[in-house]
């Protein structure tokens, strides 16, 4: 009768969803970057987790905050969406969120001096909040 302990998976054997092996950017040294910026809020059942409430940003009228998010809105419309349907604004946030990733990564493997990074970061953290200020 077989034995129902699972044998130990080797280092760095792919344990996730079937298909290619994730890629982790490596840094100058050749270890891997683990970007640690957002924790998961998934329970292990896979029940999310209660998030704390985040304070609402005010966005005052005819700011260039308030102008960015009707040009994104704009943007949207043209192709037959909106920022104000929170499934659309989800993935938006979320395509968002993974091109930070990639911009931490490109910071970590010192491809963006720290003005560079700065200056993404920001325009990242503005364009996120589009759909807040419609």
């Amino acid at each position: 009768m077989p034995s129902s302990v699972e044998p130990a998976h080797p280092v760095g054997h792919h344990t996730g969803p079937p298909g290619p092996t994730p890629v982790t950017p490596s840094s100058s040294d050749g270890n891997r970057v683990i970007p640690f910026g957002r924790r998961t809020t998934r329970t292990g059942r896979g029940r999310r987790t209660p998030q704390p409430a985040q304070p609402e940003r005010v966005v005052a009228p005819d700011s260039p905050q308030q102008r960015l998010a009707l040009d994104v809105e704009s943007w949207f419309i043209a192709h037959k969406a909106t920022l104000t349907d929170e499934a659309a604004a989800h993935v938006y946030r979320t395509t968002l969120d993974f091109l930070q990733v990639m911009l931490d990564s490109s910071r970590a493997e010192q491809r963006l001096n720290p003005d560079e990074y700065q200056h993404l970061t920001g325009m990242m953290r503005v364009l996120r909040d589009a759909p807040d200020a419609l």
